[in-house]
């Protein structure tokens, strides 16, 4: 068993990626070292860094051990907003305080519900690409695309009217900005959910099939299970961990089928078979939650041979597990025809993705039908142009200029 004196060097956290197709170096040489090694955050604290795929599943999967609560002293939180801005998020709960919660949002996100939407998806899709067609390139992908969709189908599943998602689409992208000041994301948040409040309120007169009006209808006045505010902000949490984590796979979807064309030769050669092993692969190699997910520490146990001891703050770097050579094989390669399903970009245990069935349906739809109907789609600019986010919850493009 090992302790934090025998490894001197402590890295600031995030660690910055060298490689913008790969996880950041020191994750990897982390990994390959074999033991949770520890990284400094933004408030100067030292929690444990877990990159080997195995230990990411023992963190995640013992809820009794290691909590999510982010108001628990010690947690290692994103930043000084994050205990104000999430604390009384359900997904930021243990137990009872996030399961029955939880239970309150499956209905929309079955895997049922969530092909159910799939024609919609195609059909808003199809709208999205047509706009493009109109414009003409280039155009940048991310903002007319890859955002669109995610934008427009989580108005659909909500309930929200399409000419309103812009404020969807602006909130969002504030909400998962680490270096956003305090004061500017609870802005992002107020505004967002002054919004979501007067559509349910009007929902009571108008309901229609979507969540909101389910929550307002339902679970206020008939059961009285949850309050307005609660169910407010059930409504912020499904656009803020469903949206941009999306929007974001996209776009990273499109850059590697571009950078790739066998891959993307395959997958247009059948997608009613390669669309799901596409996107399982995609959701592996980019593993788009970079600075996720965090915990605490409830009791003294052994992770890959360090003891965490109660009160520490543990963070799991999904990049480097979902690239562990001991559990994928050339985990480095994009290969869509891989069929092994383990990674865990959308988490594990309890607390994984809620809707990562919806999401897996856009991404489904989103690249076939992408490429084609534009099959000649290439970069406007030089690859060495494109900007990522290194420092934002999810990984993913600025933007992504192309033309055809």
């Amino acid at each position: 068993m090992t302790t934090l004196t025998e490894h001197t060097e402590v890295p600031d956290f995030p660690l910055r990626r060298g490689c913008p197709f790969a996880p950041p170096e020191q994750a990897t040489e982390f990994r390959e070292a074999g033991a949770p090694r520890r990284v400094k955050i933004w408030n100067g604290s030292t929690p444990w860094l877990i990159t080997r795929h195995e230990h990411v599943q023992q963190v995640l999967s013992v809820p009794e051990r290691f909590g999510a609560d982010v108001t628990a002293p010690g947690f290692p939180s994103t930043s000084a907003a994050q205990p104000q801005v999430e604390g009384d998020i359900f997904f930021r709960k243990d137990g009872q305080e996030h399961l029955p919660v939880r239970r309150i949002l499956t209905p929309d996100f079955t895997v049922k519900r969530s092909e159910a939407l799939r024609p919609r998806v195609a059909e808003l899709t199809d709208k999205l690409i047509d706009e493009l067609l109109a414009k003409g390139g280039p155009v940048d992908l991310v903002e007319h695309f890859a955002l669109a969709l995610p934008t427009v189908v989580i108005c659909e599943v909500l309930g929200v009217p399409y000419e309103e998602s812009h404020v969807v689409h602006e909130s969002s992208k504030k909400l998962v900005q680490l270096n956003l000041p305090a004061e500017e994301k609870l802005a992002a948040i107020t505004a967002l959910q002054d919004n979501l409040r007067t559509h349910m309120e009007r929902k009571r007169t108008e309901p229609d099939n979507g969540l909101l009006s389910r929550l307002i209808n339902v679970h206020v006045d008939e059961r009285s299970d949850v309050t307005l505010e609660d169910a407010v902000r059930l409504g912020t949490l499904v656009i803020g961990a469903g949206h941009e984590t999306t929007a974001n796979m996209i776009g990273l979807g499109i850059l590697a089928l571009i950078r790739e064309p066998e891959q993307r030769r395959i997958l247009l050669s059948d997608p009613a078979k390669y669309a799901a092993t596409c996107t399982e692969e995609m959701l592996r190699y980019w593993s788009m939650v970079q600075t996720e997910p965090r915990r605490i520490a409830l009791q003294d146990t052994e992770v890959g041979g360090v003891l965490i001891k109660a009160g520490e703050g543990i963070i799991c770097n999904l990049p480097a597990a979902n690239r562990d050579p001991e559990v994928f094989a050339a985990p480095e390669e994009l290969d869509i025809t891989r069929v092994e399903r383990k990674h865990i970009a959308f988490g594990f245990g309890v607390h994984q993705c809620l809707g990562q069935n919806l999401s897996r349906v856009e991404m489904q739809v989103a690249w076939p039908r992408l490429f084609q109907r534009i099959p000649d789609l290439r970069l406007a600019v030089g690859e060495d142009e494109l900007r990522f986010h290194n420092t934002a919850l999810t990984y993913g493009l600025e933007e992504l200029p192309a033309t055809w």
